[in-house]
């Protein structure tokens, strides 16, 4: 390729200019213009086997910045390469390059893969100012699916919800008869929300009034059994207690180590049927 005359061609983001009077590993040196405005001295051999495409610009614009990186390490948990190169606005080579450099695995074992629509349902029901627990249940997901899906998405709840005044004291009136888990619901507020308020305010819930009333060997036995196609609410009905007393008591027998299983929507079709 010595001597070979390229004027005027363009090699990626470069365009020949004209030869100079240098030279690289005996190939002659050409001044390029790049597409964004720089110039930059390439070999000719390096141009025509496609080396160099460009003065440095296109390297840089593949590099990934520190949030791009966390969105990715998102973005894996429950979409496909091809879905997230349309999200990051790169090719599904360089998602598929970036996850194996960085060691990461498509999917989560805990979390069902997303298909497009889904994302697309998520993404309008957002829009309407659907709560998490509202989006869940219209999706079939699980709370932290949702939320893992919209941080990954770009969309922060870093908004707190203020307490008013009357809110306040419709808390304090509806603690003298309900669980925390029906005042939650009532109020239009998360179950941890409503609990730590409570804390804070030293209001003692009815859930909590009936929690003090220990559990049975027998209860105890019945709860473990039944976990896994009853609901808390269900249990509750059946042993004359509220539903976030047995939501507490659960928790209580998960960290003594004892293995209470959750509520299976396909166990407790089964069940029913044999009703």
């Amino acid at each position: 390729m010595r001597g070979r005359d390229i004027t005027g061609q363009t090699f990626g983001r470069l365009t020949a200019i004209e030869p100079t009077d240098k030279r690289a590993s005996g190939y002659t040196l050409w001044l390029c213009q790049c597409e964004c405005g720089n110039k930059k001295l390439a070999s000719v051999n390096h141009l025509m086997q496609g080396n160099v495409k460009s003065c440095g610009c296109l390297v840089k614009e593949k590099q990934w910045t520190a949030e791009e990186i966390n969105q990715l390490h998102q973005l894996v948990k429950f979409a496909g390469d091809e879905e997230i190169a349309r999200r990051m606005g790169r090719t599904p080579d360089a998602i598929r390059g970036q996850r194996n450099t960085l060691g990461l695995k498509l999917g989560n074992p805990q979390n069902k893969q997303w298909s497009q629509d889904e994302l697309n349902l998520l993404e309008t029901l957002i829009k309407q100012e659907k709560t998490n627990e509202e989006i869940a249940i219209y999706m079939n997901r699980s709370q932290s699916a949702i939320k893992q899906a919209k941080y990954a998405l770009g969309y922060r709840e870093f908004t707190v919800r203020q307490w008013s005044e009357q809110e306040l004291e419709q808390l304090q009136e509806l603690s003298k008869e309900k669980s925390i888990g029906e005042i939650a619901q009532i109020l239009n507020r998360d179950w941890t929300t409503v609990e730590r308020k409570c804390k804070a305010l030293n209001i003692v819930t009815q859930s909590k009034k009936v929690s003090m009333r220990n559990f049975t060997a027998g209860e105890n036995d019945y709860i473990i059994k039944v976990s896994r196609y009853m609901t808390n609410e269900q249990i509750a009905n059946k042993l004359d207690r509220t539903e976030g007393s047995i939501k507490a008591h659960k928790s209580r027998l998960r960290k003594k180590g004892i293995i209470v299983a959750s509520y299976s929507k396909i166990k407790a079709r089964y069940f029913n049927s044999l009703s």
